[in-house]
């Protein structure tokens, strides 16, 4: 049995993820039922979900996103007691399967204040009830795992961000692996070493202490989801070196690939089926245009520069339809001053759309309308990325910088187009070079237009297609996670 764990899990007709984390996690579940791996991922069932917004007095307003109906599908499978901060605390479980995969929901009943701690997802009052949400997630994991599956069937045990390093504190000695997702400063989340006293017993030297570090030394194995991300890990976790690799991320195909798509064997063929998925999801997004359709959608945070696609906007003319996606944190200022701004965009201008809540279902509708998909990290603060491995499986090759994944198949004008320098270095997110790539990527976005416009475009789509599927898949991740030969 493959048993992870995880703060957010994006199953369809889920509210019960903030993004690419959530996502990947949702892919790595249904790639398991598809090969008929025994997987069970654990996670938070979160009643009001992340968050999305409301206009109230020209402002926008965050609040919780119930999920009634994906908690109706899933099924009951009794309680258990945890003990969290010196109470007893009631859990109920809930269960998603299908074939050989489980979903294990978590959720406190009682007492109050931990029914509270996991109503919403990396939303908080206070550190102390950001610790013991995540001790909840780390403790009814354990009992889970004792309860319903036993650990000497676990093979791997992978711990996905280090809010769930806390399980080995619980349980020490399992085959746990810390898969880091972040290579940014909140990647690296701490809490003060009196919250483990209490909590654990354990009198840590360091304080604060950060999750990242008792992960990695308390697990066998360390995973960072790219190979550029692997020099920064080494760099950060120098006395982990020895046991820190790279395993790329990927995408569950048959998830994300129109129908139409699954078989193309041409160009020519390709641009048939491109036609029809094209048409199908500006339908069901309501758009109506024939103008080629330029698509930023991810979450709202200054690194991933959303200001890049609100200017190009701006700049080039109306011969082209912008889609325009994502929300913010309720607490990154930047993130929903662009929020505003893209709804600025939308309402004064015809050829722009702004749909914030990127959920599974609508989120493959916009790959699938899209025929130019940027993706804009600054470059060295993105793990992998994922969107556009999305875009390219389904022959829509992205104009991307040069982070994440992105150049371990991504080459500039055969199957997409780069812009940008590769960094292997943080640059604090208020260096001048964070604004000094735009013009390239204006560029490289005309470059696009161009080939699209004049027919060159189809055979980089075609590379696209190809190159992507081959490498960018779940069946590929799976091999190099070990869960199937």
């Amino acid at each position: 049995m493959i048993v992870s764990v995880a703060p957010e899990l994006a199953l369809d007709g889920s509210k019960n993820y903030a993004g690419g984390l959530g996502v990947l996690e949702g892919d790595k579940f249904y790639a398991a039922a598809r090969l008929g791996v025994p997987y069970t991922v654990i996670t938070l069932l979160y009643d009001k979900g992340y968050v999305r917004y409301r206009e109230e007095n020209g402002q926008l307003v965050p609040e919780g996103e119930p999920q009634t109906d994906f908690l109706k599908s899933l099924k009951p499978a009794g309680t258990c007691w945890i003990e969290v901060g010196g109470e007893d605390v009631e859990i109920g479980l809930y269960l998603y399967q299908l074939n050989t995969a489980t979903a294990a929901f978590v959720k406190p009943l009682r007492p109050d204040w931990a029914v509270k701690a996991a109503e919403r997802l990396y939303v908080e009052s206070t550190d102390l009830e950001r610790f013991r949400k995540y001790v909840i997630l780390a403790k009814a994991a354990v009992r889970y795992v004792d309860k319903h599956i036993g650990w000497d069937k676990v093979k791997y045990f992978d711990l996905q961000e280090a809010y769930t390093a806390l399980v080995p504190l619980v349980r020490p000695g399992a085959s746990y692996r810390l898969v880091i997702h972040t290579p940014a400063p909140w990647g690296h989340p701490t809490f003060p070493n009196r919250f483990f006293k209490q909590e654990f017993g354990y009198e840590f030297a360091m304080n604060p202490v950060v999750l990242t570090e008792i992960g990695l030394a308390m697990s066998k194995e360390g995973i960072v989801v790219s190979k550029k991300m692997l020099d920064f890990a080494l760099s950060t976790f120098p006395h982990h070196a020895a046991k820190i690799r790279a395993v790329t991320n990927a995408v569950e195909i048959p998830r994300w690939r129109h129908p139409a798509l699954s078989d193309v064997k041409s160009p020519d063929e390709l641009k048939a089926a491109r036609a029809k998925a094209k048409a199908e999801a500006l339908k069901a997004l309501g758009i109506k245009t024939d103008k080629p359709v330029v698509v930023w959608a991810r979450r709202l945070t200054r690194y991933k520069r959303p200001h890049f696609i609100a200017q190009l906007v701006e700049d080039l003319d109306t011969d082209v339809f912008f889609i325009l996606g994502g929300r913010a944190h309720p607490n990154d200022d930047f993130g929903v001053r662009m929020m505003a701004e893209f709804k600025r965009l939308a309402s004064s201008r015809p050829n722009v759309v702004y749909i914030p809540d990127l959920h599974v279902e609508k989120a493959r509708y916009i790959v699938w309308a899209s025929d130019v998909f940027t993706f804009t990290p600054f470059s060295g603060w993105e793990a992998s990325g994922t969107s556009f491995m999305k875009a390219g499986i389904n022959g829509i090759p992205p104009v991307a910088s040069r982070d994440g994944a992105v150049e371990e198949v991504v080459r500039d004008r055969f199957n997409g187009w780069l812009f940008g320098e590769d960094r292997r270095r943080l640059l604090p997110l208020d260096s001048p070079e964070l604004e000094k790539e735009y013009d390239e990527f204006k560029r490289k976005v005309e470059e696009a237009l161009d080939a699209l416009s004049n027919g060159s475009y189809w055979q980089i789509a075609y590379n696209a297609y190809k190159t992507f599927s081959e490498y960018y898949s779940m069946d590929r991740l799976f091999r190099d996670y070990g869960y199937i030969g």
